[in-house]
């Protein structure tokens, strides 16, 4: 009996022993496992941010692509506006020489109106005698002559101070600038104005 016992409990320690080593077999071969899993969850979260790295390389790439091309867009749009910018400078020029000009082809119309009008007067005999004698047609000469000098130190002045009027003023310049006429020796001198200066009847008019 006591043979039996013996024999029972050295069973039992086998047993025992059996039963842990292969739990820690079992305990050896889960970990194994349990490392490759999260190998290969490691090895798939590399590939994803290869790939996710790639995708925001390639992403990079394609906007400094679009970025040149906005920069390259810009730039000709920019060198386009200066261009644009220059030919609205010279039409801006040459608007305001036209209109320089269409002021002075108004004037000299109304001007030469004038003076068409002032000639048929004369042509008609329909002029009235502003003088009777030379003294007074000498003082007449010499008050237009005064005057004149007087318009011209006002448009001086006023070609300095605006010098973009000189174009304009210039013929008006030259016409006050330009001598006066002597009267005619005859019995009966007749002044007429006609624009700046003095008309007066040569000796084959009729009075």
């Amino acid at each position: 009996m006591i043979r039996d016992m013996e024999l029972a409990v050295t069973r039992r320690d086998t047993i025992s022993t059996r039963a842990e080593g292969q739990s820690k077999m079992d305990k050896k071969l889960f970990t194994r496992t349990d490392f490759h899993h999260k190998q290969t969850e490691l090895r798939r979260k590399i590939r994803d941010v290869h790939k996710a790295t790639e995708e925001c390389t390639q992403t990079i790439l394609e906007l400094e692509e679009s970025q040149k091309s906005m920069s390259d867009t810009l730039l000709e749009k920019q060198e386009q506006l200066s261009r644009m910018q220059v030919e609205a400078d010279e039409l801006e020029v040459e608007l305001d020489r036209l209109a320089t000009l269409k002021r002075q082809n108004l004037s000299e119309l109304v001007t030469l109106q004038t003076r068409v009008k002032y000639l048929q007067a004369v042509k008609d005999g329909r002029y009235i005698f502003m003088l009777h004698n030379k003294q007074s047609l000498q003082m007449e000469l010499k008050r237009l002559h005064d005057r004149l000098v007087s318009i011209g130190t006002i448009l001086h002045h006023v070609k300095e101070e605006y010098p973009q009027f000189q174009e304009a003023l210039l013929k008006v310049s030259q016409s006050i600038r330009a001598p006066i006429p002597n009267p005619p020796t005859r019995r009966r001198p007749v002044l007429c104005v006609i624009r700046t200066g003095i008309f007066l009847p040569s000796e084959n008019d009729t009075t």
